[in-house]
């Protein structure tokens, strides 16, 4: 007796859970089910602000309302390429719930928007979708652009926000001279390139992490004889007051060789007064890269092998020094050799 009632209690103990958890189901199924949703978007942040105003609408008598609209990206000014993310809160109205979300049922209109992820929350009445902004073009303006001097063949130029690298032609008498080339430095020295008497002048376009190019910006014109051409040529011109100290200098000495300084940039000088050009060096088992005049690079570099390396272009004893297995101040991954993962 005591077993068959013991049995009848654990009968009815499973009848009673069961019938409370169909009495749940039941419940959850008489809330009207939300299967897709649409949303307007307009963004009004723009490259070179520090703004992130963005508006979300939504039409009447969807069964859901906005609830919150969030900027996910750090605080600060915006450059051209960035990607804004948004995360968007909507909350079910009474008596309905939100289906399990995916990009075909999330339908994006207005500005440019991809949808990256959604979650439901609180008993599925609470939808939260995150979406990626296109990334921003500023006018990736270049200011500043001139010759360093009359009679210095460094072109110069100011840095421009958002801009990774920057592409730079060299013009006589109206044609260009040479082939464009890419820097991520605000200078480019074109001593061996000026080889001839004629009037001289360069143009320089930023370029921003997404392969967006800004429009090209144009020098004056610096005339240049026979006997400027051939001192370009030999290295004899002045781009500044000299500074021979080490004092910050981004790596120790090796073979004789003394890092110096002035307002242009780096070189690294041997003992006899040559010094390292296009290409690499290893000093001291850290790889610097230099540039035709002999300057030291800085930032991204694409090498000779057509990969893309980085040079750390930070104030400091690692000024100019290859990165290798870490994260480059932008944000990239380079490995064990430097080399940028993609």
């Amino acid at each position: 007796m005591k077993r068959w009632r013991k049995g009848l209690a654990a009968a009815l103990s499973t009848g009673l859970l069961t019938m409370a958890l169909t009495g749940n189901a039941l419940a959850a199924e008489e809330r009207t089910k939300i299967s897709q949703v649409s949303l307007k978007i307009e963004s009004l942040i723009e490259a070179g602000q520090d703004g992130s105003d963005v508006n979300v609408s939504i039409s009447s008598g969807t069964g859901y309302s906005l609830d919150d609209v969030t900027v996910k990206n750090d605080d600060g000014e915006w450059i051209s390429g960035d990607e804004p993310r948004v995360e968007i809160t909507l909350e079910a109205e009474e008596d309905y719930y939100f289906d399990s979300m995916s990009k075909s049922k999330v339908k994006l209109s207005g500005d440019k928007a991809t949808y990256v992820t959604s979650s439901r929350r609180d008993n599925k009445s609470t939808l939260v979708v995150t979406v990626k902004l296109g990334a921003l073009e500023g006018s990736l303006e270049v200011d500043g652009v001139e010759w360093e001097g009359e009679d210095i063949p460094v072109a110069r130029w100011e840095s421009t926000a958002g801009a990774k690298s920057y592409q730079v032609r060299l013009y006589r008498e109206d044609r260009s001279v040479g082939t464009t080339v890419t820097t991520s430095n605000e200078y480019y020295n074109f001593s061996s390139s000026i080889t001839r008497e004629g009037d001289y002048y360069f143009k320089v376009r930023a370029v921003n992490s997404n392969s967006k190019k800004g429009e090209w910006y144009e020098s004056d014109s610096m005339y240049v004889d026979g006997d400027m051409a051939e001192d370009f040529k030999n290295g004899n011109y002045s781009s500044g007051s000299q500074n021979s100290g080490t004092a910050n200098a981004p790596g120790a000495s090796s073979n004789g060789g003394t890092w110096k300084r002035n307002n242009v940039g780096w070189w690294y000088e041997y003992s006899d007064g040559s010094y390292p050009r296009n290409g690499w060096l290893s000093i001291k088992n850290v790889w610097y890269c230099f540039d035709a005049a002999g300057y030291m690079r800085m930032g991204w570099i694409q090498a000779g092998d057509g990969k893309w390396y980085y040079c750390d272009p930070r104030e400091g004893s690692n000024q100019g020094a290859m990165m290798v297995n870490t994260t480059t101040p932008d944000g990239y991954r380079v490995d064990a050799n430097g080399v940028w993962i993609q």
